[in-house]
C-alpha cells in the first residue's frame, strides 16, 4: 500500500518525459549564432521556430557538447548541409553565446 504513491510519482515523472528526447528539440530555446560568418556582424538567436525546423532539414547537427570553444563554454555544432555553408555554435544561454560572440570578433 504505502508503494503506491511512489509507483504513481514514478510514472507521472516518466510520462512528463518526452518520447524524443535526444533529437534536436533539446536545441530548442538554445542560443547561437552562425561562426563561420563576421562574429561582429553576427546576434545570438534564439533557437525556435523556423530556425529549428531548418536544423531538422538543411542541417548536421551534433548533439554531443563540444567544450573547446574561446570562451570554455560548452556548445553544440549545426553545420549546413553544403559547402561553405553556414556553422551554428549553440549555447544553453544567451549570455555565453554572445561571450563566445564577442571573444571570436576580438580574435579576428
Amino acid at each position: 500500500m504505502r508503494k503506491t504513491p511512489f509507483c504513481l510519482a514514478f510514472i507521472l515523472f516518466l510520462s512528463a518525459v518526452p518520447a524524443n528526447a535526444g533529437t534536436l528539440d533539446v536545441l530548442q530555446g538554445k542560443f547561437g549564432f552562425n561562426w563561420n560568418a563576421n562574429p561582429a556582424r553576427e546576434k545570438c538567436v534564439k533557437i525556435e521556430g523556423p530556425l529549428l525546423a531548418t536544423f531538422e532539414t538543411k542541417y548536421k547537427c551534433d548533439l554531443t557538447a563540444i567544450s573547446n570553444t574561446s570562451s570554455g563554454a560548452s556548445a553544440h555544432v549545426c553545420t549546413e548541409n553544403k559547402k561553405d555553408g553556414k556553422e551554428y555554435l549553440i549555447f544553453d544561454t544567451f549570455r555565453a553565446c554572445d561571450r563566445e560572440r564577442k571573444d571570436q570578433a576580438a580574435n579576428e
